[in-house]
Formats: C-alpha cells, structure tokens, sequence
C-alpha cells in the first residue's frame, strides 16, 4: 500500500517548518502538522535570530520575514538586591546593512515560515495535537491521531522541548524530562511607545539593544538568569531557571519575573510600559539533554526536541540550530526519497550531516558548561564579591585608598568565597568556556 504521504514533520516552529520548507522545495509530498490553532501561537520564546542559515533557505528572508529590530548592542551583566554590572559590546558591522541579527516575536516569525512552506507546496494541518508514533516493531511508519494513521517512510520530530511523542518510547525512554538538565522560562512581554523606547535604550528607528544577567537576586539555591530585548514598539522580559534549583527552593516561577522586573536597573526600562504577554516554556540545553539517538529507522528528531539550544552562561542561542537542523533532516530524508530507503543505516547521514556542520561539536565542547552555569555560587557568593569589589574600586568612602588586592580579599571576606574556591571556578570557567 502507498504511503500518504512522502515525510511528515510535526510541529511548526522553526525546525518543522525549515524541514517542511526544504522538503516541499524538493518536490515531496510532506505534511506539516501543528498543535497549536496557528503555527506560533503556544511558541512563547523569542530574542535574536542570527539568520545566517534561514538564508539558504530564503535569501530575502531580511526583507519579508516580519522581524522587530536590528541588533546594535548586546550587554551582559549581574544583578544583586540593589546593584547592576554590566558591559557593553557594539559592533558597527552589525548596524550595517544587511543586519546580522533581528530581534523576534515568535507567534509572527513561525506563523510566517509554516506558511513560506505551505506556499511551496506542504500541507500544514494546524490543531493536531498527534497522540503518538506509528511504530511497526522499531521503524516509526507515521503518525497516528484519533485513531487515523497517516503513513509515511520518513517522519521528523520538531515538537519542542517536552516532545509527548518521544517520551517514553526507543527515542528518549524514560517517561520524562530531567529536572537536572531542564529550565524554565518566564517572560513577559511590554508594549512601549517606540520613541520612548529608542530614548531609554539609546537606540535610533529600526535599531535594537538586548540584556542577559545573571541574577544574584532570589534566595539561596534558586539559579537563574534573565533577559531583556527591544521589538519594535514591546520589550521582552524574562528568566530562564534552572528546574532543580526551583523545586528545592520551592520558589514559584512567576514570583522570579516579579522581583526581576522590580529591580531597579529594569523598573526603569519598562516604567509606564503595558504588559500585553505573559506565558513560560520549558528548555531543555546541552548535550545532557539530547536524546538516545538523533535518527532511527523511519524518524529523525530536530530542534529544541534533539535538546538543540545552545547555552554557555553568556548567550543562549536556539532559533539558529532549529532552523539549521531542520534543513539537514530534511535533505537526508530527500536523499532517502531518492535511494527508496528510510532504515536508520541510510537516515544516519543526518547525523553525520550534524557532525560536518559543527553542530555537535559546539555540544560537545561545551559539555562540562553546565557545571559552570549551574554552580551555586555564581548565584550567590560571587555577585556578592563583584559588587563589593566594584563598589570598593569605583566608590568614595572618605577614607584612604586601598589597593586592589586589599580590596579584593576585602570582597572575598563580605561574600565568604575562599580563595582556593574563586582560582578553581575562574579556572574551570576558563576551561569551559
């Protein structure tokens, strides 16, 4: 019997659809499902797109693809009780045609590329929560919803994070996700008039600025950072937790976006500001996450569901390797259209594709990185030490002047950070990093 279809893909983000979009360029007959009543519309993460591989697919995507603002400036800091520091970096080769990277809002940047694929020929079926995979012993056949298989030789996973398909099954066997390697994320989005945006963030029309901290804000043992971006006329705001710390805190998540957003180094960006958006999201980062394998016989797993976001403690970056792992499941299930073979021998070249493309690699090299971003004494102690260091170093105490060194066993003695502890962490930070 024919298959219905020639691959199905399922879920719309950016993964599906790049997927979607590649396979319907290459003349297959792909099927491109989505939970969600309209492709974005439960996708609550955003921030920049650098969009160097949605090129390949779309090389006007610049001017079509409904973006915010112009990346200009990025700046990363920390956060205690009453203190920010922070630096800036600017780069005038971003602020130059054509721009690097965009902030986005993602319920317009996904509903817009699900439908980039429809027009070039994939059915996109929205309001489909699938129940789970069509498995013949260990070959995945399709997918199966309200007791109706729809068939086809190939089938790539794109649903996100907590992938209800993959759970539980040869692909990630246990049940569920691990708090360990999983983080919530909590954001909040401001509608802002954007003369007054651009003035309070010192940018011109078109232009963008975004934040990430580390926040030394919350009690004891909650780990988490936050961040800021500017779209057009809204600013997001968030925090990203790690899940672990906030079980054993017991702290609730939205409680993190409050006191963030009471600080005063934030109160002021979005004082006056309207909220219009509020929602969280699960994120699975780092090579722990990944699941058992990333192809199989008749599947292939992509994006944020292949535990693809990248984090090293100073940028977060997912939007880029969902839409750069999409395009490569999708020429290896056209190369498996072509041979007429589907087997997990055949579908390994997407792994292979993943390893000439660098993509595990950044994984890999950054394996120990969770143990840098998930120590609690960066959440603690050293935003402590930083600001008594800084505040010894650019304040005016009426006193003599001390030296740096002073002022530094001074800052370790307020945040009770040993040195043996300060040159282990500096150095497996180094390492890591």
């Amino acid at each position: 019997m024919a298959d219905d279809f020639d691959a199905i893909v399922v879920g719309a983000g950016m993964a599906g659809s790049s997927a979607a979009l590649r396979l319907a360029k290459g003349g297959t007959n792909v099927l491109l499902l989505e939970r969600g009543a309209e492709p974005g519309v439960k996708n609550l993460s955003g921030g920049i797109l650098w969009g160097n591989d949605l090129a390949e697919l779309l090389p006007n995507w610049q001017q079509e693809m409904p973006l915010e603002r112009h990346l200009v400036r990025k700046r990363f800091g920390v956060l205690t009780a009453e203190s920010a520091i922070s630096f800036d970096f600017e780069d005038a080769t971003w602020n130059r045609a054509p721009y690097v990277a965009h902030s986005v809002l993602r319920a317009r940047t996904d509903a817009w590329l699900a439908h980039q694929a429809e027009a070039a020929g994939a059915t996109l079926v929205s309001s489909v929560p699938v129940e789970r995979l069509a498995w013949e012993g260990t070959t995945v056949r399709g997918v199966v919803q309200g007791g109706e298989t729809m068939t086809a030789p190939v089938t790539i996973l794109a649903d996100g994070t907590n992938s209800r398909l993959a759970l539980g099954t040869p692909i990630r066997p246990s049940p569920r996700l691990s708090e360990d390697a999983t983080e919530l994320g909590t954001k909040e989005v401001y509608r802002l008039d954007p003369k007054l945006l651009e003035a309070r963030f010192g940018v011109g029309a078109g232009e963008g600025h975004a934040e990430e901290w580390v926040l030394g804000i919350y009690p004891p043992g909650v780990m988490a950072g936050g961040f800021l971006y500017t779209n057009r006329d809204t600013v997001s705001l968030g925090v990203i937790a790690n899940l672990r710390s906030l079980f054993d805190a017991k702290v609730a998540a939205h409680d993190l976006v409050e006191q963030l957003k009471q600080h005063p180094a934030i109160a002021r960006r979005i004082e006056g500001a309207e909220l219009v958006e509020y929602g969280a999201k699960l994120i699975s980062s780092g090579w722990a996450s990944r699941p058992r394998a990333f192809h199989g016989d008749g599947w292939m797993v992509a994006g944020d569901a292949a535990g693809f976001v990248f984090s090293n403690g100073i940028v977060i970056q997912g939007m880029n390797y969902a839409i750069r792992t999409g395009i490569e499941a999708a020429e290896t299930a056209l190369a498996a259209r072509e041979a007429h073979n589907a087997s997990a021998s055949r579908l390994g070249e997407y792994t292979r594709r993943l390893e000439d493309r660098g993509i595990l690699a950044d994984f890999r090299d950054f394996e120990g990185m969770d143990r840098v971003k998930w120590n609690p004494r960066f959440y603690t102690a050293y935003p402590k030490f930083a600001t008594e260091l800084f505040r010894g170093l650019f304040g005016e105490s009426g006193g003599p002047k001390q030296h740096a060194r002073r002022l530094v066993r001074r800052a370790q003695k307020a945040a009770g950070v040993p040195t043996t502890a300060l040159l282990r962490d500096g150095w497996q930070t180094l390492q890591e990093l």
